[in-house]
């Protein structure tokens, strides 16, 4: 059963399961096709795929890099980004490898959301590395509108006789387009609100911004991140938007959300941010590094300006209960 990463020919590949006897079925000659090839594979996956995959390969396991310290699915910017590098990585050492990966299925409905909006990209972005990625889906834990949109971003299924391709999927750029939801109301109770009339306004911003983070037990490294995405969408709001802007920010026990408004109604590319801009590029850089710093980044353009939703979770210490 070959997915193609030896012959260069890249493949995104959705496995649906049902019970661990189905995911075996399925993915074990898959694994096995890799090991004789001598291939690396890559498994970033739940504890329980990994027992199970674990235990049905046997020796044959140890074979097998299960996870990556520079891959995970905290952040589903950073998380995109470790894949790619991972990716790159690889193709430039020209090592054949197959990667495994699988969504954490206690994430929010949302979350479920953005990051199939990931997987979507997943066709452009890691296309020219030439390598297979397979996908878990364990449909005992999604209801059936998310398999649904699961088979929209994967251009192959896996069945017990291979890959096939599946009709169901839809072009990144349709997908996106199609899937583009209003970003949801900022709560009454706000942490923090900061008007900006100009980029003399930003050093407020960034102040206030960092002493907020502090204030909600973050970590130095997170706050810094909440800052530098922050700051960029804000100057992309005065500089390419319509000013004046507004910065609010609110907490749960699990995150902080940022909501950066402003009045122009140009409205942002679905796929902008996604795709690292070149060292050249003159503009797109300020989302792309908002996208890779927050765990979650939405746009959105109506009648009354544009507004750039973001989502930072809190690491484990700093979560309130």
């Amino acid at each position: 059963m070959s997915t193609g990463a030896p012959t260069g020919e890249f493949a995104h590949v959705a496995v649906l399961y049902a019970s661990d006897e189905q995911l075996c079925d399925l993915l074990l000659p898959y694994l096995d096709e890799g090991l004789r090839r001598q291939e690396n594979i890559l498994a970033v996956i739940s504890q329980a795929a990994r027992r199970v995959l674990h235990d049905a390969l046997g020796d044959a396991a140890d074979r097998v890099q299960w996870g990556s310290a520079g891959v995970s699915y905290d952040r589903l910017g950073q998380m995109f980004e470790g894949f790619t590098g991972y990716l790159a990585q690889q193709f430039r050492a020209g090592v054949p490898t197959r990667v495994i990966g699988e969504f954490d299925s206690n994430s929010s409905p949302d979350r479920v959301s953005q990051y199939l909006r990931y997987e979507s990209m997943a066709n452009e972005i890691y296309a020219p590395y030439g390598y297979p990625v397979v996908c878990l889906w364990d449909q005992r834990r999604y209801p059936p509108d998310v398999l649904d949109h699961v088979r929209a971003v994967h251009p192959q299924l896996l069945d017990t006789s291979g890959p096939i391709t599946n009709a169901e999927y839809h072009m990144p750029i349709d997908y996106l387009t199609r899937e583009r939801s209003s970003p949801a109301a900022a709560p009454v109770d706000l942490d923090l609100v900061v008007h900006l009339g100009s980029a003399d306004d930003l050093g407020v911003l960034r102040r206030r911004l960092r002493s907020w983070g502090a204030t909600c037990g973050l970590a130095e490294p997170d706050t810094d991140d909440i800052v530098i995405a922050v700051d960029e969408i804000a100057t992309n709001a005065l500089e390419h938007g319509q000013p004046p802007a507004c910065v609010r920010g609110w907490t749960t026990p699990d995150a902080l959300f940022v909501q950066v408004d402003d009045q122009g109604r140009t409205c942002i590319p679905v796929t902008t941010g996604y795709h690292r801009p070149s060292t050249d590029a003159r503009r797109g850089r300020g989302i792309w590094i908002a996208r890779h710093l927050a765990d979650v980044l939405t746009t959105h353009t109506g009648h009354t300006g544009t507004t750039v939703a973001m989502r930072f979770a809190r690491s484990a210490r700093s979560r309130v209960s």
